[in-house]
């Protein structure tokens, strides 16, 4: 028989318990997320240690101040109490019951993390993640370190069954970038808003909405010519949707993209900013552009030259190209002719500020993969791209991919499509991961798999979370706003734990009352030896423990034996040994210190 001399009714946890929920009431923290805490004790009320060890470490990735962390750690204090509360274990018990906790907690919490991130449940990041995916500044190297990042960017879908534009049609506009300063793109911090609303008469356009994952930056993506209702988001005169708000989390928005007009307005300062180049840079390119430009002075027909002549000459798309020094246009189109988009686009964009034919990058994503199951296109980060719009008098700004001419393949058959022509050529920048999932790609049923997957996805994030990446619980809400009920979940919650709690307390006094008094007497004595650190070992029976008392004192050893010979007899043999005699034969084995202190 196991006996405890601590009882439920005296289990301070209980209290603990209900002074940590009311806490929550605290404005610091207000934001803590009470769904996990509450059930987190409830369950360390009842002893389900395993499952409170869970909710206690996904809760407490929601600290953020000193305040929230204080608080998780006397949780865990408080949780450390109610697993170890027998003082008499040994360390190596401790230490092994802990082990044993975190082994039973580990397969729960993996399966938790691994739906957490393989489904997207949580589109939030940690403020101290640096911004992903398509930068606001670019620089030789900069798009192609993106290929082997497999995360997900976004995922869009038009309205209606499938898609309305082939592959090669969708780029994904992001960042406009102006300013070069011989070697990096850069975008402008000055931001014009075009405040003039969509127009609405006489106008075709494509609507499609779009779920962009968190990327801590302000600007949105969509085709060209893209307006968007989002709230806090604006469209300003380069055509990019820039937001107030950093993309901390999921967000999710509906695109109009329509026909670009034929506006042949043209400020002074805009024509400018996109003529401008660095006076002395890149010699031997401008003294051929000024050769060229001498052949073609008509600018669509220059531009078209310009396109033929990375077509027709010996110019390589790679991701590993020639390293060069000094002035890296110059280096790229006599020197090596090797690189990525951003190679051609920053030489391309360079090549017509010359010409005095206004240009800029534009940065983004190009292309995707289209699910059929859902019909919405998912775009990763390895589809990031940089491309060139050019202002042409009779027809406005334009867009130019000299991607095109070199690497068609890339634009018409998408990035996996050319990452596998590289997967057995020299070409060494591909990672394990991308030429596994290059790999995989060539088996029958792996691409049945990863759209079934997508799908799934995107359909939980569709239905779960609403377009600011939050939980859809709005019905729910709103029906219990418009009851007066707008408190009641955490209420009910709360009220599930004052009662589990007296119910704990109750359970305990009702236990202990049931006991038998020679039981009872036995408890009393017990917790008197614990001040002397004699406490009763865990399965250890009254007459052991009471021999092993006296083995510490020997004088009175065979007086501790005899006491635990009285206790059984008279638990177990009725009417044989007296409870008082009991009592008096305790009180002259212990001293009276500790009758004092313990009836106080």
């Amino acid at each position: 028989m196991e006996l405890n001399p601590d009882t439920a009714g005296h289990d301070p946890v209980v209290p603990a318990a209900l002074v940590a929920a009311t806490m929550l009431i605290l404005p610091d923290l207000q934001t803590q997320p009470w769904w996990l805490v509450l059930p987190c004790l409830i369950c360390l009320i009842l002893r389900w240690h395993t499952l409170a060890v869970v909710l206690l470490l996904v809760a407490m990735s929601y600290a953020d101040t000193w305040v929230t962390g204080a608080y998780y750690t006397s949780l865990v204090l408080l949780l450390l109490t109610r697993m170890y509360s027998d003082s008499s274990a040994s360390s190596t018990v401790r230490l092994a019951s802990a082990l044993r906790q975190v082994l039973l907690a580990l397969p729960l919490l993996i399966v938790i993390i691994l739906l957490a991130i393989g489904a997207g449940w949580s589109g939030q990041r940690l403020p101290s993640q640096s911004m992903t995916g398509v930068s606001d500044s670019m620089t030789p190297g900069s798009v192609s370190e993106l290929v082997n990042d497999g995360d997900l960017a976004m995922r869009v879908r038009f309205a209606g069954d499938s898609s309305p534009l082939p592959r090669q049609d969708l780029y994904w506009r992001g960042i406009v970038l102006e300013d070069f300063d011989g070697h990096t793109w850069s975008r402008s911090n000055r931001l014009r808003f075009d405040l003039d609303p969509l127009p609405a008469e006489g106008v075709q356009g494509l609507t499609y909405e779009v779920t962009l994952e968190p990327s801590f930056q302000f600007w949105l993506y969509g085709l060209h010519q893209a307006y968007t209702s989002r709230a806090q988001s604006f469209r300003d005169e380069r055509g990019m949707l820039v937001t107030s708000d950093m993309l901390r989390q999921r967000v999710r928005y509906a695109v109009t993209s329509i026909e670009p007009p034929v506006d042949l307005s043209f400020d002074d300062e805009t024509r400018r900013r996109n003529l401008a180049v660095p006076a002395s840079s890149n010699p031997r390119t401008q003294q051929w552009v000024g050769n060229l430009r001498a052949a073609y002075p008509d600018d669509r027909d220059f531009t078209t030259a310009i396109l033929r002549h990375f077509s027709e000459q010996p110019f390589f798309y790679t991701l590993t190209p020639a390293r060069g020094s000094g002035d890296q246009i110059d280096d790229f189109m006599f020197g090596s002719r090797q690189g990525y988009c951003e190679h051609y686009a920053g030489a391309l964009t360079f090549i017509l500020r010359v010409a005095g034919i206004p240009a800029r990058v534009v940065a983004g994503y190009q292309g995707g993969d289209f699910n059929p199951i859902t019909g919405h296109w998912t775009v990763n980060q390895y589809n990031a791209h940089a491309w060139v719009e050019a202002w042409l008098p009779d027809s406005g700004w334009q867009r130019l991919d000299p991607t095109t001419a070199v690497a068609p393949e890339r634009i018409d058959q998408g990035i996996d499509a050319w990452l596998a022509s590289l997967s057995n050529s020299t070409d060494t920048m591909l990672d394990r991961g991308t030429r596994q999932r290059l790999w995989l790609a060539t088996y029958p049923g792996y691409q049945s798999m990863s759209h079934s997957w997508d799908a799934l996805q995107f359909s939980w994030n569709m239905g779960v979370y609403d377009s600011e990446g939050n939980l859809r619980s709005d019905d729910l809400n709103d029906w219990l706003a418009g009851h007066g009920l707008s408190r009641l979940p955490i209420w009910l919650l709360a009220a599930l734990l004052v009662f589990v709690g007296v119910r704990a307390s109750l359970s305990g006094r009702q236990a202990r009352s049931r006991q038998s008094p020679v039981i009872r007497e036995y408890q009393r004595l017990d917790s008197r030896l614990r001040k002397l650190g004699l406490a009763r070992r865990p399965a250890e029976t009254m007459a052991a423990h009471l021999e092993r008392v006296g083995t510490d004192k020997a004088s009175q050893a065979e007086a501790w034996k005899k006491l635990g010979s009285d206790f059984t007899e008279a638990e177990y043999r009725d009417g044989m040994i007296d409870r008082r005699t009991i009592r008096r034969r305790i009180r002259r084995l212990l001293p009276r210190a500790l009758f004092r202190s313990a009836d106080s």
